[in-house]
């Protein structure tokens, strides 16, 4: 069972990965990395779905698309509710496998600076944010300057021919 306190480097990305990538980026992931997984471990992870998310009840292992959709949106509506009910020896593979994805390439903007924390509950029973309104999610945002060009992380730098 996944605990914060004791996270493989594969499920921090992953969990990163949950609260930062566009969902439909997410879903494609997971369908890409579903669809040849085996039975057995497919119903592993509708069983998570459907123990943590309480979602997914009349869907059978053989309904990717429909695993990979409640996984990406439950965990981005609950976190921690979906990873908290996978086993182990499914959690860890799926996360190894969801992080190389290529739906997943280039995603990782911002994972130098964030702190690991899960977002708020409020008083509501709501998720702030989701996980965007945390402090190291400015590094996603945040833009460069190279001497007069306001530009995005991976901006050029006037020294190679830039404005």
């Amino acid at each position: 069972m996944w605990a914060p306190s004791r996270e493989d480097q594969s499920v921090r990305q992953y969990r990163f990965l949950l609260r930062t990538a566009p969902l439909d980026a997410l879903e494609e992931a997971h369908v890409e990395v579903l669809a040849p997984m085996a039975r057995s471990r497919r119903s592993m992870v509708l069983r998570a779905v459907q123990d943590g998310l309480v979602a997914g009840l009349r869907l059978s292992p053989d309904d990717v698309r429909p695993i990979a959709h409640l996984v990406a949106l439950g965990e981005r509506r609950r976190p921690g509710e979906f990873l908290g009910a996978c086993s182990a020896t499914v959690l860890l593979p799926l996360a190894e496998a969801v992080i190389v994805a290529e739906a997943m390439f280039g995603r990782f903007g911002g994972y130098a600076a964030w702190d690991g924390a899960e977002p708020e509950l409020t008083e509501g029973g709501e998720w702030v944010d989701g996980g965007f309104g945390e402090h190291w999610h400015d590094a996603l945002v945040a833009h460069v300057l190279y001497r007069n060009f306001a530009g995005g992380p991976s901006s050029p730098d006037t020294a190679f021919g830039g404005h």
